[in-house]
């Protein structure tokens, strides 16, 4: 898809509070789709203020990507790893979203803080999201709808 911006200055974007609600995994890239936009520094306050966007990972496939999912169980937190063919998955068939919450940067790693939301029951499931990569993310996305720059 083309979108009317890209860039890979990380800093002057934020994925908080924005919600990925399809995904894809080809060879070495990582993509997710943010329908609602993501917030960029340029635009107003508002979260998120772009138009529809993307965010795309080069995996280092030495380093791979590693997904945890927290489950509340008995008064106990279960960390399960979830394959992250499954997540795309679940993303793609619309069964959850994927809110994306605080990032950390780490050598030639980043992890992401997320909320697995379920589009069927009401179910929240915290979840890391690690990814290694040796390069900068792609952050690409539309203006923001007429009025809200």
């Amino acid at each position: 898809m083309q979108y009317d911006y890209t860039s890979t200055e990380k800093d002057r974007f934020s994925l908080h509070d924005c919600r990925a609600t399809s995904a894809s995994l080809r060879d070495d890239q990582l993509v997710f789709i943010f329908p609602d936009g993501i917030f960029f520094e340029e635009y107003s306050n508002d979260w998120p203020n772009t138009g529809k966007a993307e965010v795309e990972f080069t995996i280092d496939l030495l380093r791979g990507i590693t997904v945890y999912q927290f489950i509340e169980s008995d008064k106990q937190t279960i960390r399960t790893e979830l394959d992250i063919k499954l997540l795309i998955e679940k993303i793609n068939s619309k069964e959850w979203e994927l809110e994306f919450l605080y990032r950390y940067d780490g050598y030639q790693q980043i992890l992401y803080e997320c909320w697995i939301w379920e589009n069927i029951g009401t179910q929240t499931y915290e979840c890391e999201l690690w990814i290694g990569t040796k390069t900068d993310a792609v952050f690409r996305w539309d203006a923001p709808a007429e009025g809200v720059a």
